[in-house]
């Protein structure tokens, strides 16, 4: 016996299209249609909201280009104060290098005296400034040759002198004159 055809099944081929394929330009225009529009309408309000924002923007910065505006007659009524202020502060600032940078002159002195033995005449001091230390030369006058010995010896023992030199001697009338070289660290 044959067999009976079953006339509720559906013979489909999923291979083989049913209709013609749509071309590109139609698939565009229906996705723009449908897709698109929402978008256009998205990018539309963002242009709309620049534009609204600029002119917020322009306003804030009038407002504020007034307000510098009705300042600059008050900032320039200060102009004197701040001449003055400044010429104050340079005045204070070299003030403070010269006070910083030299230095305890009597402290210098009183450190030479103690070391000068009551034989030894000093005549003359000369002290010049440098940067690190303070070069003095000390002219002077000694009876004895111990005398000044004990002053080289005195200079050279003051924690704050060093490189203690003779830089001259000589004798005159059995007076020895000398001229003593030291460096010593500011005070």
């Amino acid at each position: 016996m044959p067999k009976k055809k079953n006339p509720l099944a559906i013979n489909l081929n999923l291979l083989k299209p049913q209709s013609n394929p749509e071309k590109l330009l139609v698939r565009l225009i229906r996705w723009l249609l449908s897709s698109g529009r929402f978008i256009f309408v998205f990018v539309e309000a963002l242009v709309l909201i620049a534009f609204a924002t600029r002119f917020k923007l322009d306003a804030d910065l009038a407002s504020k280009k007034e307000a510098i505006e009705e300042q600059i007659p008050y900032i320039e009524s200060l102009k004197p104060y701040e001449i003055l202020i400044r010429n104050t502060q340079l005045k204070l600032s070299t003030i403070e290098n010269i006070t910083k940078d030299s230095s305890d002159w009597p402290e210098i002195f009183k450190k030479i005296a103690d070391q000068t033995p009551s034989n030894v005449k000093i005549t003359n001091i000369k002290i010049v400034k440098d940067i690190g230390d303070n070069k003095i030369d000390i002219t002077g006058e000694s009876q004895s040759n111990t005398d000044l010995n004990g002053f080289i010896t005195g200079l050279k023992k003051e924690p704050t002198m060093h490189n203690v030199s003779i830089a001259d001697i000589g004798f005159d009338q059995e007076i020895i004159k000398f001229t003593i070289s030291v460096l010593m660290k500011k005070i």
